[in-house]
């Protein structure tokens, strides 16, 4: 996201100085939201439009100071806020960081000071919803008390974690530093080596065929030297040399069929 998309919503009650935040938001390229002078008038901004971040000044006139003006922004959206205070005082900083800022600027402040406690708070802001949604998605998608120790959760290429059940993959197949688990009507791509994909398998039943191949000893077809073909996908695979040994682990019905020549 450039600096010039992000929408600013201004709380501030005294007007030449809310005056001169929005000239200089707008000389260094963002977008000014909106300007309220109380704290109710913030919270009812934040429910009409969500703004990327929040200047929010701690001492307000009315009823409701910046600060619980925060604490209930907080409750019901996630939004970055940058209190803006005259005070630098001890009790005062401590009362503001019960609404947990993302950053605190001292009045008179100046346009660089601005500039870098924006873009800090942004980044950090955007880093912090990663994570709580990378969380979420992991507790809903795994639960320890309802874990099959047939599955297995991974973080795939497209930034989401995939549940694998084990018994459904039908080969594994490395690409230097990419792997790619081939499920029935799936595949599922990884920023992992194929020797750290193969960690969070069960190692008696994937067997490696060639340098590129583990295959899932239960999904075999037929092996006739020197290929494999898996079953329902009728996959065919060249078998290593290297590796026609390891093929003695398949269930007896299979060792049948292979050819030996």
């Amino acid at each position: 996201m450039e600096k010039t998309d992000y929408k600013i919503l201004v709380v501030e009650d005294e007007l030449l100085v809310a005056t001169d935040i929005e000239e200089s938001l707008t000389a260094l390229g963002y977008t000014v939201q909106k300007t309220v002078d109380t704290g109710l008038g913030a919270i009812a901004e934040v429910e009409r439009l969500l703004p990327d971040l929040i200047l929010m000044d701690i001492n307000l006139k009315g009823e409701m100071s910046g600060i619980e003006a925060a604490k209930q922004i907080i409750q019901t959206h996630d939004v970055p806020i940058i209190y803006l205070t005259a005070n630098a005082d001890l009790a005062t900083i401590n009362k503001a960081k019960v609404a947990l800022p993302y950053g605190y600027i001292i009045k008179p402040f100046t346009d660089k000071d601005l500039q870098i406690n924006i873009e800090i708070a942004i980044f950090k802001f955007q880093n912090d919803l990663k994570f709580k949604m990378e969380s979420e998605q992991f507790a809903t998608f795994f639960n320890l008390k309802d874990h099959d120790k047939n599955q297995i959760i991974v973080h795939s290429q497209n930034n989401t974690l995939e549940k694998v059940n084990i018994d459904q993959v039908y080969f594994i197949k490395g690409d230097q530093n990419e792997t790619t688990i081939h499920l029935l009507d799936e595949e599922i791509k990884l920023n992992k080596d194929l020797d750290s994909t193969l960690s969070l398998f069960p190692i008696q039943q994937f067997i490696q065929i060639n340098d590129e191949y583990y295959i899932n000893k239960e999904k075999v077809f037929i092996v006739k030297y020197p290929e494999i073909i898996m079953s329902d996908k009728m996959t065919v695979i060249s078998i290593d040399p290297r590796f026609r040994n390891s093929l003695s682990s398949i269930n007896a019905q299979m060792d049948e069929i292979i050819d030996k020549d």
